[in-house]
């Protein structure tokens, strides 16, 4: 019976989009120039549209929003003079589609322009930006170019969806940015059950340490008064990792903060590190890491490769990448509130891989190796409830400093 449902859904889906491909906007091709004193981005698109850019930092990101558009322009060569390290696009909002870029050096735009078609050129948004200082760049970060509102389209998409084909079922592409509501925190405690996760000394548990860290980091959350706060287990009891992210999901999650304590066969290593998901792992342990992670569901006797099929359908959907670019926003947010907090951490305590927890393609989600079991006196510390309260207010301070910015950004 679910499978005839997600039948029924996937037709309705590929209905709308096919109805609507006729029509969408289409970005043809992005090419980069070098001209005197600045770098100059040329968007070849379908069709004249209104269009924004700015820029954004943490990490430092040039931002294109457009109507909804299909993306034609393939692979997109980055030459080292255009100062991009990757290009991602996808779904911001209902009628609105976003190109990010991430930029390896502060930038500031000098001019956007809209050329239309002219003999064999194409319709071109073009965009001039050359080098600055930090300084600079948040003094001028606040300059939105083009004409785009995305109220606008907000209103128009929704006006089109109630008065034509049927909605995709619910959840399949949740807003880029939470609305007003309380946000909802995802606190997922690592292993449980018949899975203990890491061994320290003196029989101390990772599946312990992190169940009793979340509590801790939820009760802080709910006397603040700001947020909603869901655990995935609240109980020594196993959950299986595709069960976790669909409870985040099933819920409507705004953020997923899955907590962890490391082993490793190095007892001197310890500290603090944040993950995020990746194709391509950070680095080598990192890599090992995510591989071991992902392996709880086989003690629990379940193979890696059953997966739920709503999911893994969604997973190829654009919006992926966006949720991506919010966890690794998140994460060093996190980081810098980690350390603000005299917390120890890894060098380099930002890293990523192919974690399977952190596969919701709607909410920013993130993994906290809280520690190494494998290191005699960070286990103790981890065992100690003050320890536990000072990682728990690191976290909590990670998580403010997140939706603050989020709140007062979202509206750009």
């Amino acid at each position: 019976m679910r499978a005839h449902h997600f039948l029924k859904a996937l037709l309705c889906l590929v209905f709308i989009m096919t109805s609507t491909a006729a029509h969408a906007l289409e970005v043809k091709q992005i090419r980069f120039g070098a001209h005197p004193g600045k770098v100059r981005m040329v968007l070849d698109i379908s069709d004249v549209t209104d269009y924004r850019a700015f820029v954004l930092s943490s990490p430092y990101r040039m931002v294109i929003d457009l109507p909804t558009f299909h993306w034609a322009a393939g692979r997109v060569q980055k030459p080292k003079l255009a100062m991009i390290s990757d290009i991602r696009q996808g779904k911001l909002v209902p009628g609105i589609s976003r190109i990010v870029f991430d930029l390896e050096q502060p930038i500031t735009i000098q001019s956007a322009f809209l050329l239309p078609k002219q003999g064999n050129k194409e319709n071109r948004i073009v965009i001039d930006y050359k080098i600055t200082t930090p300084q600079k760049f948040n003094a001028t970060k606040s300059i939105i170019h083009g004409t785009l509102k995305v109220e606008d389209y907000k209103n128009k998409t929704a006006a089109a969806e109630n008065t034509a084909v049927p909605r995709p079922p619910a959840n399949t592409a949740r807003p880029l940015y939470p609305s007003r509501e309380k946000p909802l925190i995802i606190i997922d405690p690592g292993h449980g059950g018949q899975d203990p996760g890491a061994l320290g000394h003196s029989r101390i548990y990772e599946k312990n340490v992190v169940l009793a860290l979340a509590k801790q980091l939820r009760k802080r959350l709910l006397a603040s008064g700001k947020y909603r706060v869901l655990l995935t287990r609240e109980r020594d009891v196993f959950v299986r990792l595709k069960n976790r992210v669909k409870f985040a999901r099933k819920h409507g999650g705004d953020l997923f903060i899955s907590l962890h304590a490391d082993s490793i066969h190095k007892p001197s290593v310890h500290g603090t590190s944040v993950y995020t998901l990746s194709k391509k792992a950070s680095d080598a342990q990192t890599a090992k890491l995510a591989e071991k992670e992902n392996q709880a569901d086989l003690i629990g006797g379940v193979g890696l490769s059953v997966e739920d099929e709503q999911v893994a359908f969604i997973l190829g959907d654009f919006l992926m990448n966006d949720t991506m670019n919010q966890s690794k926003f998140f994460a060093n947010k996190l980081v810098s509130k980690l350390k603000a907090h005299k917390i120890y951490t890894l060098q380099n305590p930002h890293r990523y891989a192919g974690f399977a927890v952190l596969k919701a393609p709607d909410i920013p989600s993130i993994l906290i190796e809280a520690g190494f079991m494998s290191n005699k006196k960070e286990a103790t510390l981890l065992n100690q409830n003050a320890h536990r309260q000072k990682m728990a207010a690191a976290i909590h301070a990670g998580i403010d400093s997140y939706f603050n910015y989020v709140y007062q950004n979202e509206q750009h």
